[in-house]
């Protein structure tokens, strides 16, 4: 059973579902680089979360996409393709926000969007339903 008491999870998801509002606020104002940070901001707290219940704690955002598809995070149950999508909106937000290889356009910010909606709702419920 995964424990939601304790204080960093359950603040690493509280932050997760801020900044997915903010990423929601970027996109219905046409700002689609930040709707695609934020988004990708609030799956990596939401990761957080779930890394913090393990008893783990990474700072550094690669960090946290590698160590949120270790083999002992499998025991929280989630999808494979929640645990998937990190990695992919992590080499987007790399390719649009680091890189600048890719445009931000509103169809990448939408999709990023909805990823990010997904993990948080998923994630938020399996750590809270314990």
């Amino acid at each position: 059973m995964v424990n939601i008491s304790a204080k960093g999870t359950a603040d690493w998801l509280e932050q997760a579902r801020s900044t997915l509002a903010a990423a929601n606020d970027s996109m219905a104002l046409g700002f689609f680089e930040e709707a695609i940070s934020n988004a990708f901001l609030a799956m990596l707290h939401a990761a957080r979360a779930g890394l913090c219940d393990a008893g783990r704690e990474l700072a550094d955002w690669r960090d946290v996409v590698r160590g949120f598809q270790s083999e002992d995070l499998e025991r929280l149950g989630m999808s494979n393709a929640g645990r998937r999508s990190l990695a992919i909106i992590a080499q987007l937000y790399a390719n649009v926000i680091e890189t600048r290889d890719m445009e931000a356009d509103p169809l990448t910010a939408a999709a990023c969007l909805e990823d990010a909606r997904e993990f948080v709702s998923e994630l938020g419920w399996i750590l809270e339903r314990g």
